[in-house]
């Protein structure tokens, strides 16, 4: 991963922060943010979802800040699969 703002070429990098999720009417509570892709969509069970983690890499001079997703490649090859069926 780059060490330096492709936006301002700075190296004030703050990596991996976590996107909060925050409930705030009806149940409270909070988590962090993930996608999810299910590999058999049209399935009513066992429809092989996977999941990544979503977290910023955020510039402290500028404020230009990027979205990453762990897990990528099992998420892009289970989109695929999904497209399959």
């Amino acid at each position: 991963m780059e060490s330096t703002c492709p936006n301002c070429g700075s190296e004030k990098i703050i990596p991996d922060l976590p996107i909060i999720v925050e409930v705030i009417s009806g149940g409270g509570g909070a988590g962090t943010a993930t996608v999810k892709i299910a590999g058999a969509p049209q399935a009513w069970l066992f429809q092989q979802v996977i999941g990544g983690d979503v977290t910023l890499r955020v510039c402290g001079e500028c404020g230009h800040a990027e979205v990453h997703v762990s897990n990528f490649r099992s998420l892009y090859e289970n989109y695929e699969k999904s497209r399959q069926s």
